[in-house]
């Protein structure tokens, strides 16, 4: 027997989870543009050796503060993967933040199109 998920699993579980964070997202919204910053600094600028740490930790807080009970959110899947004792190189942070910002532009593209508002030039 196979324990595999099916396709429509996969989606349902998708579909949960950005239910999830856009819960998140409007109970703390100052806190997610915060996470969005500090990850796009993460990814563009140098990052000293000295400062991974305290950095990770930041990142992890933030995390934790969106999804503080691990409800399944994408904040909660990066939680552990950002976590300094899951990241033993330092240089792999820079790669868990761009996947983190990857998710959270998929994020923002399905909030948009379900919230019904639309951008006005």
């Amino acid at each position: 027997m196979d324990d595999r998920p099916t396709v429509a699993e996969l989606e349902q579980r998708w579909n949960n989870a950005l239910l999830i964070t856009q819960a998140a997202v409007t109970r703390q919204p100052g806190v997610y543009r915060e996470l969005k910053c500090l990850v796009v600094d993460i990814i563009t600028k140098p990052l000293d050796i000295k400062e991974y740490l305290p950095t990770a930790e930041k990142l992890v807080g933030l995390l934790r503060t969106l999804d503080p009970n691990g409800h399944g959110s994408i904040f909660y899947f990066f939680n552990d993967r950002i976590a300094p004792s899951s990241i033993w190189d330092a240089t792999w942070l820079r790669l868990e933040c761009k996947d983190l910002l990857a998710h959270l532009k998929v994020f923002d593209e399905w909030r948009l199109k379900t919230c019904g508002l639309k951008v006005v030039r």
